[in-house]
């Protein structure tokens, strides 16, 4: 048997090597955390669950709702890396209106926060230290659902809320509100089994027409969506009904008007579970 010997260039030899050498920065050396907070009600402002998608470790796109648009101005003197071009990171806002990213390297950011279910704020030079530091955002949300009750009456999950706009002068027409339910916690409008039930949405499909039964948004009168777990139409969400399993519940309101809010991202009641 021949022996075949396979002969390479020196140079390229060399070069691979390159691949497997480690770079010599440190890691990040800073993390991030703090809350999206209604400047009238003080407290969290609840969004969205759906964001963009990784694979295989890289990202594609852009989040659809509920994130940060992040610029690096200035990387601390730590690291003596120059910052040729703004290239916008994105940092997730969780579903609960709070977020936390503990892998950031000290410096000077713009953090716009525009695409989101409030009207836009953007922080500009946020010094981020070394270590542990913490952001708040005081925000006007595009409406508030007000006095949320979901609750089981009979043989129907029912939902009273009242609706508030955020600034009336803007966003001041109710565009549609559903009642959202999910077998977990991220339950929100891109995780909804009961979708079709014309009785947990204002605004819904009836012989190919859109029929819109109007809301009261003057944060006092109260408003009713229901969910029958009897429909054929929600039985992927209650095809076990009566085992005792938690269904997940949440009130969705999306506030539009004179160009505000033109993406149409909804506001929401905090998150209810109910055995069933």
């Amino acid at each position: 048997m021949k022996k075949i010997f396979l002969l390479l260039p020196l140079a390229l030899l060399v070069n691979s090597c390159v691949f497997f050498e480690m770079d010599n920065y440190d890691g990040p050396n800073a993390s991030i955390s703090g809350r999206i907070i209604d400047s009238k009600t003080k407290e969290n402002v609840p969004t969205e669950c759906k964001f963009g998608n990784f694979f295989g470790g890289a990202y594609f796109g852009s989040p659809t709702t509920g994130y940060f648009s992040v610029f690096e101005k200035g990387r601390s003197e730590v690291y003596d890396i120059p910052i040729d071009y703004e290239k916008a990171q994105y940092w997730h806002i969780k579903y609960d209106g709070t977020y936390v990213n503990t892998k950031v390297f000290s410096g000077t950011y713009r953090i716009a926060a525009t695409a989101d279910n409030f009207y836009p704020v953007t922080k500009d030079d946020v010094k981020i230290n070394k270590g542990e530091n913490t952001l708040d955002w005081e925000v006007v949300p595009y409406c508030r659902v007000v006095n949320p009750k979901i609750e089981l009456v009979g043989d129907k999950f029912v939902a009273t809320f009242a609706v508030e706009f955020g600034d009336p002068t803007k966003a001041n027409t109710v565009y549609d509100a559903k009642l959202l339910c999910y077998p977990d916690a991220f339950v929100g409008m891109y995780c909804n089994y009961c979708n079709m039930d014309q009785g947990a949405s204002s605004r819904s499909l009836v012989d190919n027409k859109v029929v819109v039964t109007p809301i009261v948004a003057d944060g006092k009168t109260l408003n009713t969506l229901t969910i029958d777990p009897k429909n054929s139409l929600n039985q992927a969400e209650f095809k076990y009904a009566g085992k005792g399993k938690e269904h997940f519940f949440r009130i969705a309101v999306c506030a539009q008007g004179n160009g505000a809010n033109a993406s149409r991202y909804y506001n929401y009641s905090p998150t209810v579970v109910i055995k069933y």
